[in-house]
């Protein structure tokens, strides 16, 4: 069927309510959460994930424009269906809507609905409607109901002086403003102040109003510039050996497309961590198969100085807390400054690539970890450099990507992998790592077991399996080692984890889920357990089962049991179980969603987390343990086509226990309140 009346065909059928523009559809956050995210094992702030799958959302992917790499960066997409849609876009030429998306071969609706709000089809209507629509400013405000240690009055300790207290008020407070116009600008700020931190001008700790403020500006496709920005921004190389911002995920629920960091260069960052960016200016520019990118960042960091040695020497901080004295004292007390260059060339057909990475960091004082017998190939100085090559090849339905990085202590960093689409039902991906003890990399963000790229080495094999449109079943294994002791590790140690996943879709208002995941690992044996220092193999099992009913736009419901447990060698497990039940209904400008949710673990080793839902631009991942029932209500309300307003109230309730918390976060009653507020106007 010719093309044209192909879509005067698919249009009629749609109806002239969609003829016109196409809806974008909301965001899922908890679909993401499912489907996506890291399973966690450890206390981990997910903030940042969210946050970039936010910004991939505030900058949909024009069809007709984005790159492969863009595309893929999405996780949504698989190689033969990335394959599928750039074939098409090559031989039929531009997008005329979202819309034809259906027309492109191995593009089946489920995935269509995961792509779609995160893409778009610009043309000069679609500019005007994007600015219109997406130029918001955001005001959040949250606190605890119940008072905690830190604010309350100190009394005098025996020797006279008075404890450590919060300077500022319970209130955490957040505001956001991000524009957009029609010519490729963007820009926009965030303010932040924690808990227990101060609204104040105070020239000697650097503080102007509220604690963290972050800006940009970002100017896309003008010519053979790319990308433009200036103030706060992250950058994205190669695997992330060098340079690591944007989405990224790592091991998770996805087994197979997350193993692979896509080539995105120049992101602007709007997160409220305060650190893990650079601030100052870069810019891609373009010539013929080349992209040449320039950078500069100057950025002020916390350290926590050793005030008593000859030359100011200190460990970096990275909590972002401001509260005490104390956490004062370490604001801002040296300046990080970044200079370097990516480089990269493409070939005729774009399936090679090939580039290369500088990164030259310095301080102004001497950076040295606390001295501890697993810091001992950590880094130490005020200098260090860093020089990347990595490269990709596609191969038919294979993606065969990696990276080799060099830091100047010798230490070297490699991840080598490939994706691949086997047949129409199975898909593959491997992932090798090799990270030197003495590799140092301040921005790198690769894939490992840790939380950096040092002191490691794995293999990890990913499939996804897929025998119709009702089933899918993933399941990864993933074998490391750490030639090094680390901490809470007095010894070299390894360790393996797999997980195994089976979906089943009987319709499309109903969706099941089955997840298992075991791990080991060696760590040192808690005093607790026995007094003699020993490092023992531990294992960790969790699960969980799923169902979701969503039977009309307007009402759904989320069912999920859990069971987690955590063994040191022979000694006794610890063990835990919850069940969660939430559900979310919507009428007229009203939405509301809410929680039931019950846990019984043994022990904070045995906890499980389950991802909760927030007001807009926020995420939720907390961790459950103990005994005890949570509660949350969420409440959207729209006040008119450009205002929006949320309300959020929580519960944690503790059975068995007189206190929540420790030290200054101590709430002395067996439970926590957590009330939560944000506004939305959009122009």
């Amino acid at each position: 069927m010719p093309r044209a009346v192909f879509f005067a065909v698919l249009l009629g059928i749609a109806g002239p309510a969609v003829a016109q523009e196409y809806p974008r559809r909301d965001l899922n956050p908890q679909e993401l959460a499912q489907n996506l995210l890291p399973v966690p094992t450890e206390d981990v702030d997910y903030s940042e994930i969210g946050e970039a799958l936010y910004q991939l959302y505030l900058n949909p992917l024009d069809l007709n424009t984005c790159t492969r790499e863009d595309l893929a960066a999405t996780y949504v997409l698989d190689e033969r269906q990335l394959n599928a849609f750039f074939d098409y876009r090559q031989r039929l030429g531009p997008f005329l809507s979202v819309y034809e998306l259906q027309a492109v071969p191995l593009l089946d609706l489920p995935t269509i609905y995961r792509l779609l709000p995160l893409v778009q089809v610009r043309g000069a209507g679609d500019r005007r409607l994007r600015a219109d629509r997406q130029s918001f400013l955001l005001l959040r405000a949250e606190r605890d109901v119940e008072q905690k240690r830190g604010f309350q009055p100190a009394e005098p300790n025996r020797n006279g002086t008075l404890p450590s207290r919060y300077q500022g008020d319970p209130f955490q407070l957040y505001a956001r403003m991000k524009f957009f116009d029609n010519r490729g600008l963007e820009g926009g700020f965030t303010l932040e102040k924690d808990p227990g931190e101060q609204l104040i001008f105070d020239r000697p700790t650097r503080r102007l109003g509220a604690d963290f403020i972050s800006a940009h500006l970002l100017l896309r496709d003008r010519g053979r510039w790319r990308a433009v920005t200036l103030g706060d921004y992250q950058l994205q190389f190669g695997q992330g050996l060098v340079l690591a911002g944007g989405f990224f995920l790592g091991k998770g629920s996805e087994t197979v497309l997350t193993a692979r960091r896509a080539h995105v260069g120049i992101r602007p960052y709007t997160s409220a961590m305060e650190w893990g960016f650079l601030r100052g200016a870069a810019a891609t520019y373009a010539v013929g198969r080349w992209e040449i990118t320039p950078f500069v960042s100057r950025l002020r960091r916390d350290v926590n100085l050793d005030r008593d040695a000859e030359t100011p020497t200190g460990s970096l901080q990275t909590s972002g807390l401001h509260r005490t004295p104390s956490e004062l004292a370490d604001r801002s007390q040296t300046a990080q400054q970044d200079v370097g260059l990516n480089v990269l060339w493409r070939g005729p057909t774009s399936r090679a690539s090939v580039g290369l990475t500088l990164l030259h960091t310095s301080f102004d004082v001497t950076i040295r970890r606390a001295e501890r017998e697993y810091n001992r190939f950590e880094f130490s100085g005020n200098r260090n450099f860093v020089a990347a090559l990595q490269g990709g090849y596609r191969w038919r339905n294979a993606n065969f990507f990696g990276e080799m990085a060099r830091s100047q202590s010798g230490g070297v960093g490699l991840v080598a992998g490939a994706l691949a689409s086997l047949s129409r039902r199975f898909d593959a991906s491997v992932v090798f790592r090799r990270y030197d003890r003495h590799f140092h990399s301040f921005h790198a963000r690769s894939f490992a077991e840790g939380s950096r790229p040092i002191n490691e080495t794995g293999l990890y094999l990913g499939g996804k399996y897929t025998p119709n449109q009702r089933w899918q079943v993933n399941g990864y294994v993933d074998v490391f080692r750490f030639p090094w002791l680390k901490y809470l590790v007095d010894k070299p140690s390894s360790g393996a984890g797999a997980l195994l996943r089976v979906g089943f879709t009987p319709r499309k208002t109903t969706r099941t889920f089955a997840q298992f995941l075991v791990e080991t690992k060696e760590k040192n044996v808690p005093d607790r357990l026995q007094k003699e220092n020993a490092v023992l193999r531990t294992t960790r099992y969790n699960g969980m089962l799923n169902y979701d009913h969503t039977p009309s736009r307007k009402f759904g419901l989320t069912s999920r049991a859990f069971f987690s447990s955590f063994r040191f060698g022979g000694f006794r497990p610890s063990q835990g179980w919850g069940l969660v039940q939430d559900a979310s209904v919507g009428f007229r400008n009203w939405s509301l969603t809410g929680r039931l949710a019950y846990f019984d673990t043994d022990d904070y080793d045995s906890r499980f987390y389950s991802y909760e839902q927030d007001v807009l631009y926020a995420f939720s991942l907390p961790a459950y343990f103990n005994r005890g029932f949570r509660q949350y209500l969420l409440a959207q309300y729209r006040l008119g086509p450009a205002l929006d307003l949320w309300v959020r109230v929580a519960r944690s309730e503790f059975l068995g226990q007189k206190t929540v918390g420790s030290g200054l976060d101590l709430i002395e009653a067996p439970h926590r309140t957590e009330v939560k507020a944000q506004v939305r106007w959009r122009f």
